[in-house]
């Protein structure tokens, strides 16, 4: 049994700072690691529904250590999570990540199959493959017009120094993030806290990321996972979360509609359809079984679940 609430853990050098939550299974939900704290996620707290959740800011971010060595390697983030897993003496876990935090989920599974119970997904890209700028700047500039977006854009090629101006570059481009500038503003509103470290951006540079992942150790692995992705996320599109799907054999594919990047805040009613019924299923399998509809079920650009 896991004690609850607050506190730091040492591992590698650095304390990560968790939170304990919730029954059921353990998982472990990780910060995207480049500097964004935990308070962007309150949101998501109904995970706790079907899990013990340990909310885990990854290191120089939020209230966790920064590391002297300035090491936030994928491999890194790994490491530190596998040294969590063993402080805490959690035989295997679930983990979920958004955004890059879901890169850095595929990189623990893809090493780490024996200690991964399943995986959730969101909102993200393929680990091991930096994220595309030229189609994300090309998706960006598409909304070019809309609300709030042509300031955002312009926002866009700022290059912070600080901690505050890191946290500012955020606000002036999260219009792009939302599908709706309304709700953008509820969620600047809302998310009490939030802090982002320049230092830590440096997590997404190609010099960080381990290739071995995206050129196929993933497609090796069987852990059960859903996979979520929004019709209107400009820095996660759809065709990128549907690559990691197909990558993974076991995989659920969630389409969220009419949602910018945090689709549970924008559209939380069909989320959480979508995903509570989603890990349902996967909790229901038996992947070892050879009538289990993931070991026959085709690949392709379609997902057998309907858009939420």
């Amino acid at each position: 049994m896991l004690e609850q609430g607050k506190r730091r853990v040492p591992v590698n050098g650095v304390e990560l700072s968790i939170e304990v939550g919730g029954a059921g299974p353990p998982l472990l939900f990780v910060t995207p690691g480049w500097g964004v704290n935990i308070a962007a996620y309150r949101g998501l707290r109904p995970l706790e529904q079907h899990f013990t959740v340990i909310w885990c800011e990854t290191r120089g971010t939020g209230e966790s250590t920064a590391p002297e060595d300035h090491d936030y390697r994928l491999s890194t983030f790994t490491s530190d999570a596998e040294a969590l897993r063993d402080a805490l003496g959690i035989e295997a876990w679930w983990l979920a990540g958004h955004s890059f935090g879901g890169a850095l989920v595929q990189d623990y599974i893809a090493h780490h199959p024996d200690r991964s119970l399943g995986s959730i997904l969101l909102c993200t890209l393929p680990a091991g493959d930096p994220a595309n700028f030229d189609e994300i700047v090309a998706r960006g500039t598409a909304r070019a017009g809309e609300p709030g977006c042509d300031d955002a854009l312009a926002a866009m090629s700022t290059v912070p120094t600080t901690d505050d101006e890191a946290l500012q570059l955020l606000a002036d481009i999260m219009p792009l993030y939302f599908r709706d500038l309304d709700a953008c503003h509820r969620f600047l509103a809302e998310i009490d806290g939030m802090s982002c470290r320049v230092d830590a951006m440096v997590a997404e540079s190609p010099q960080c990321i381990d290739r071995r992942v995206a050129d196929g150790l993933l497609s090796t692995i069987d852990v059960p996972s859903v996979v979520l992705a929004a019709s209107d996320d400009f820095v996660c599109s759809p065709p990128r979360g549907q690559i990691v799907h197909n990558a993974l054999r076991g995989s659920k594919f969630v389409l969220v509609e009419e949602s910018g990047h945090f689709p549970w805040f924008e559209q939380p009613e069909g989320f959480w359809y979508g995903l509570h019924r989603a890990i349902d299923s996967l909790a229901a399998w038996n992947l070892d079984d050879p009538s289990n509809p993931t070991s026959s079920r085709p690949r392709s650009a379609s997902s057998e679940w309907d858009a939420m």
